[in-house]
């Protein structure tokens, strides 16, 4: 009874290691709604085709814009990756004022078309 309980149980295990790596991606058009943890980042991500995105990182306290910068370049060369890229800021980047006079209006998310650069064919 034993054996056929751990073989069952190891199938099982397996099982469920091998569902958990799978990583579920949004067809090209659709909009997913992600977060990076590293970063503290909510952001949209659409793949418009397979070499073009368009990302929409959400706006947040005025100092959080520093890590939405950073996010924005690791995560374009992790899409792309490691391939040259190139970013169009369409929307959302923050004025800096260093001792602000009065209170900041609402912030507009960074809103950035990235295209990333494929290897041209050796003929």
């Amino acid at each position: 009874m034993t054996g056929k309980w751990s073989k069952n149980l190891t199938s099982i295990f397996i099982l469920m290691i091998l569902a958990g790596c799978n990583t579920a991606y949004a067809e090209k058009g659709e909009t997913e709604k992600l977060y990076d943890f590293d970063e503290k980042v909510h952001y949209y991500q659409t793949q418009i085709d397979d070499n073009n995105y368009h990302l929409e990182i959400q706006s947040d306290d005025y100092q959080h814009f520093k890590n939405q910068s950073v996010f924005l370049l690791r995560h374009a060369n992790r899409l792309c990756r490691g391939n040259t890229f190139m970013l169009k800021v369409t929307d959302g980047v923050q004025e800096y004022d260093r001792f602000p006079t009065k209170p900041r209006k609402y912030q507009p998310p960074l809103t950035v078309l990235l295209q990333c650069e494929t290897e041209p064919t050796k003929d």
